[in-house]
C-alpha cells in the first residue's frame, strides 16, 4: 500500500518519544509495533530512523538508554523515557494536534497535470484509480483484523476517506477527458 505524500512527519521524535511512552523500550520492538501497525501509512519511520532519533533523543536528555543483557548476541539498549522527554513528547503532541498543516499529495498534483500527458492521461488515471481501490481494500482488511481498536478506525477510516475522494476526483478529471478528446 502506497503511503507516499500524506501528513508524513518531517520530524520522527515525537513517533518515538510516543513509541518510548507507551512502553516500547528496544529499537527492534518500535520497528514491530510501526510495521505491524502500518504505522507508516501516516508516519516517515524506518528502522535506520528509529535508532538514529533514540540517539539524538538520549543526547538531548529526552530519553535514558540503559544497557541490558541479550539472551542473543551484545547488550542492547533499553530506553525509558526522561522528565524532559514526557515534556517534549507532550509539547509535539500538542504541536501536532494543534497544526494546520495541509495534506500534501505528489498523486493530486499529478492529476492537475494529467492533461497534458495526452492520450495516455486515461489510462493512467484509471490505473490510479485501481491501485486506489487496492490500496482502499487492503485497509478495509486491515480494520477488519482491528476489530474494537478506536484509533486504528479513525485512521484508517480517514485513509480510506481520502483515497475514495481522490477516486472521485480521478473520475472527473478522466471524464472531462474523455469528453474533451470526443468533441475536439
Amino acid at each position: 500500500m502506497s503511503t507516499e505524500g500524506y501528513g508524513k512527519l518531517q520530524d520522527p521524535k515525537m513517533v518515538v518519544l510516543g513509541l518510548v511512552g507507551i512502553g516500547l523500550r528496544y529499537g527492534f520492538e518500535m520497528e514491530e509495533f510501526v510495521a505491524r501497525t502500518n504505522m507508516r501509512l501516516w508516519a516517515k519511520i524506518g528502522m535506520s530512523t528509529i535508532y538514529k532519533t533514540l540517539k539524538e533523543l538520549e543526547r538531548e536528555g529526552a530519553v535514558a538508554g540503559k544497557r541490558t543483557a541479550s539472551e542473543k548476541g551484545p547488550p542492547r539498549l533499553a530506553y525509558s523515557l526522561t522528565a524532559e522527554g514526557r515534556r517534549r513528547m507532550v509539547g509535539l503532541i500538542e504541536d501536532a494536534m494543534s497544526s494546520r498543516e495541509p495534506v500534501y499529495s505528489d498523486r493530486i498534483a499529478g492529476l492537475v497535470f494529467a492533461p497534458l500527458m495526452g492520450a495516455d492521461a486515461v489510462e493512467t488515471l484509471e490505473r490510479t484509480a485501481e491501485g486506489l481501490q487496492r490500496s482502499d481494500s487492503d485497509l478495509r482488511r486491515e480494520l477488519e483484523s482491528r476489530d474494537g481498536d478506536v484509533i486504528a478506525e479513525a485512521v484508517i477510516g480517514y485513509y480510506r476517506e481520502v483515497y475514495a475522494a481522490e477516486r472521485r476526483a480521478l473520475k472527473k478529471v478522466s471524464a472531462m477527458l474523455v469528453r474533451t478528446s470526443t468533441s475536439g
